[in-house]
């Protein structure tokens, strides 16, 4: 599985502070992943496309911490797990 990033700038967190447990940063591979093959940014196209919601979009995109299986399943969707 991909190294996720333990922050990003822009985030509101404080340098070196780790997401909660069970929570992880997407990594910039992801996000530029995602980036690349959005389209509509509305729940039915998001939810189509990766499986997510519009409110799971703005967190992945600002550096917020998300579900760890989220992120999991999410990459797997978008063909990162084999990086």
């Amino acid at each position: 599985m991909p190294e996720h990033a333990s922050h990003l700038p822009g985030t509101g967190r404080s340098a070196g502070e780790e997401p909660p447990k069970g929570f992880s940063i997407a990594g910039e591979c992801t996000v530029a992943k995602l980036l690349e093959k959005v389209g509509a940014k509305t729940d039915e196209d998001l939810n189509d496309r990766f499986g997510i919601s519009y409110n799971t979009w703005r967190k992945l995109i600002a550096g917020k911490p998300v579900r760890l299986a989220l992120l999991s399943r999410l990459e797997r969707r978008l063909g990162l797990d084999e990086a």
